[in-house]
């Protein structure tokens, strides 16, 4: 079972690197890919996602580039998901509004729902700021 996707893992890795840069300070895709050793590609669709949602500026042309639209502390987890993947959801049936058929008698929806609320509580109360540090020794 995974709760995240390759997108949602090179997007964080993307946005930690952006968050070492000196503020006002802009990279490309390019050399992003370069330093993070991912696919050019890929990580330009990633970014493009993020842009949309918000996440990062982009600017095209001499002198653009990319970097954050906000300080590190300011963007969860839970929205870089969410912005690369869709919403959380640890169940197949949940964050929509169908009624499976075997939903009377399912035991597992409300163990579902508690482990999601659990899980999305965590990835709100984490930062890209949290994670530039986390697991590294003081």
């Amino acid at each position: 079972m995974k709760f995240t996707s390759r997108a949602s893992d090179y997007a964080l890795l993307l946005l930690i690197h952006l968050s070492k840069l000196k503020e006002g300070e802009t990279t490309n895709i390019k050399k992003a890919t370069t330093e993070l050793k991912l696919s050019l590609r890929f990580l330009a669709n990633i970014a493009s996602k993020l842009s949309i949602a918000r996440i990062i500026l982009s600017h095209r042309g001499v002198g653009g580039g990319i970097r954050l639209a906000k300080p590190a502390s300011q963007i969860t987890i839970r929205e870089v998901i969410e912005a690369v993947d869709g919403p959380v959801q640890t169940m197949f049936c949940q964050n929509t509004s169908e009624i499976c058929n075997h939903e009377m008698m399912c035991q597992m929806k409300h163990f579902w729902n508690d482990t999601q609320h659990l899980l999305v509580e965590r990835l709100v109360n984490t930062s890209i700021a949290t994670l530039v540090n986390y697991g590294c020794p003081v």
